[in-house]
């Protein structure tokens, strides 16, 4: 406990409420007075020797008054946001040692999902009818075998990993590139309340801060730092799912990727992982093998599984046999019908999409999940 009866993880916060600060540079603050609370006593000799600018230094005087700092304490205990900071036991361990790890989490949710083993899924923001698919037949099988389903909230490949993990009856972990206060983008703000009632959203900015664009890279070393490897369904030459990878093998994560067509632009990006050493995944079982020692047994999923499939009525089994995990056309399906599933068409999909055994796509096209 220092002065103020605030604590060495309370005043990691009240800094970290400065724009412009910075975790590099509390890092090495830290580093060089080994507490916080010695730093912010000897304030005056860290503005000289960090040579932090006029504003950044203004801010901080008015953030560390006795009364300001305890205000703001106040404030983050009064808020259903929890706290970690990387002096708490509770912090997770495999982002302490990842290269440049977070020095505050806030999270929203079931924080226990930040030690279970996890994969993070991520793709283009404009997937094809096929990455979709990819995505979810994938991404289904590996949340019913126990592991938890890690992303940015993105539109695209993204949300797709999310809504089939949730769908699965799965858990997943939104990482958020601002903090949690916002929900960006503004369109995903239903699945954002999904995630913190059913699994668990995490940012390491504070609550208020807005979404920037040269935030979202940051996020996803954070991504890759919670899961076992990365597994890339979708992506361009240069995008940011690539990062991704790339920050999962700087920390010794595995790295997935899909194959997809040649003439793709999408698939560019997973094919060339590929020939660069990443695995290649048509099934589940080519990440399952991977880490089959450090996954729960799920007997229960092939239970359910198997109800999920009793519960189906002989016009809605007959629509999904026929139906491709691509994509197939709504007058395609008609052909392939016996006359009686024809009539009971329409309410044969509707039933299928609202137990996510089927999605529609652009175009009058159905494809199977």
């Amino acid at each position: 406990m220092s002065k103020h009866g605030l604590q060495e993880r309370d005043w990691l916060y009240v800094l970290g409420m400065v724009p412009g600060l910075g975790r590099k540079r509390l890092r090495a603050i830290f580093d060089e007075y080994g507490s916080f609370a010695a730093a912010v006593a000897d304030w005056q000799t860290v503005e000289r020797q960090w040579k932090l600018p006029g504003k950044v230094s203004q801010q901080v005087r008015e953030h560390i008054k006795e009364e300001t700092a305890r205000l703001f304490v106040e404030q983050r205990n009064r808020r259903d946001i929890q706290y970690l900071c990387f002096l708490d036991d509770d912090f997770p361990d495999k982002l302490r040692h990842i290269p440049d790890p977070p020095l505050t989490l806030f999270c929203k949710g079931e924080s226990d999902l930040l030690h279970q083993p996890a994969i993070g899924v991520v793709g283009s923001r404009k997937p094809t009818p096929y990455g979709r698919a990819s995505c979810a037949h994938l991404v289904k099988d590996l949340a019913r075998q126990g592991l938890v389903i890690v992303s940015g909230l993105a539109y695209g490949i993204d949300e797709e990993a999310h809504q089939t993990a949730l769908r699965a009856n799965g858990k997943t972990i939104g990482v958020l590139g601002c903090g949690m206060n916002h929900v960006y983008p503004a369109g995903h703000r239903s699945l954002y309340k999904k995630i913190e009632s059913l699994g668990l959203l995490v940012s390491e900015y504070p609550p208020e801060t807005p979404p920037v664009a040269g935030l979202f890279p940051e996020r996803n070393r954070i991504i890759s730092g919670l899961s076992l490897g990365v597994l890339v369904v979708e992506a361009a030459e240069k995008s940011g799912s690539l990062v991704t990878a790339d920050c999962a093998l700087e920390q010794g994560r595995d790295v997935f990727a899909v194959p997809g067509p040649i003439f793709s632009s999408v698939s560019a990006g997973p094919n060339n992982l590929i020939k660069q050493g990443a695995k290649l995944v048509t099934t589940s079982a080519d990440v399952l093998e991977e880490w089959a020692h450090m996954l729960p047994k799920q007997a229960a999923a092939c239970e359910e599984q198997s109800a999920h499939g009793e519960q189906l009525e002989d016009h809605e089994r007959e629509v999904l046999r026929v139906l491709s995990h691509e994509g197939t056309h709504l007058d395609e399906v008609a052909l392939l019908l016996r006359p009686e599933a024809v009539r009971m068409l329409h309410r044969s999909l509707l039933t299928l999409e609202a137990k996510g055994m089927v999605a529609s796509l652009p175009g009058g096209y159905f494809a199977r999940r």
